[in-house]
């Protein structure tokens, strides 16, 4: 397995989680036009939990990750009208891959444990447990990148939530004994959801990159463990839904991002 650059050895644990039930329930409230305060006071009332700490805490990482805001005000964007009218395979791709592209953990632990099981297991004749990462090797790998001194608790928990949540993406599974092992996959999400996440990307860089990096470089691509074949279909649906425009540069095709 990869080893961590001493750059990512003090990364943040991570207890704090959110589900696809509060996620959803928040961000169908969400007007665009309305107040980020309003929003907040109407949802409040909205989940179910009893302790309001926890409701305050949903809201804040759905205010902060999932929903965009100027000036208080909620955004008109395609993210929150595709999540709001998407089926539910939809809405779940669209949920993980934008949140999760925002967690400090989840695009180390790609390079160094996920996509490295996924590619051996694609090795002709490879052997039959090539999919597996072993728990020992999660440890090692998160004791390295953490913060010295984390807390046991903080530690288990951090290695639950993180492994939830690329499980919730898809490219994980776990098999059913006490060791939680776990099996890495080639998932396959919604096609406008990958595309969304690709656009999402290239609209916080340079705005245009080769359609080779979608496919291979792209957080969508390296989250899901994207096919190659796979791949192609997401980026026409893409571009079919207005997210992504293709260009040609020197014969190379390109990604842009689309209208919508």
């Amino acid at each position: 397995m990869n080893q961590p650059n001493s750059d990512a050895a003090s990364l943040p644990s991570w207890t704090r989680t959110l589900n696809e039930p509060e996620a959803g329930t928040l961000l169908d409230a969400a007007v665009p036009g309305e107040s980020v305060d309003a929003w907040a006071a109407l949802t409040d009332g909205l989940l179910p939990q009893a302790s309001v700490p926890r409701r305050r805490e949903l809201i804040r990482i759905v205010r902060e990750d999932l929903l965009d805001h100027t000036a208080s005000v909620i955004d008109d964007t395609a993210f929150l009208s595709i999540f709001r009218g998407g089926t539910a395979h939809r809405r779940k791709g669209l949920l993980w891959g934008r949140l999760l592209s925002r967690r400090p953990l989840v695009e180390p632990v790609l390079e160094a444990l996920v996509l490295p099981a996924l590619r051996a297991s694609d090795t002709p004749l490879a052997p039959h447990d090539a999919d597996v990462v072993p728990s020992e090797a999660w440890d090692s790998w998160l004791y390295a990148v953490l913060r010295p001194g984390i807390p046991s608790e903080a530690f288990k928990k951090t290695r639950s939530t993180l492994q939830t949540a690329l499980a919730s993406a898809g490219v994980l599974q776990f098999e059913a004994n006490r060791a939680r092992t776990t099996h890495v996959i080639h998932a396959e999400p919604d096609p406008v959801a990958w595309s969304w996440i690709v656009a999402d990307e290239l609209a916080r860089g340079g705005g245009e990159n080769d359609e080779s990096w979608a496919l291979r470089g792209s957080f969508a691509a390296r989250l899901f463990g994207t096919r190659h074949e796979y791949g192609m279909a997401c980026i026409e649906a893409g571009i079919g839904a207005g997210l992504l425009r293709r260009s040609y540069l020197a014969g190379v095709p390109r990604l842009l991002v689309g209208a919508r």
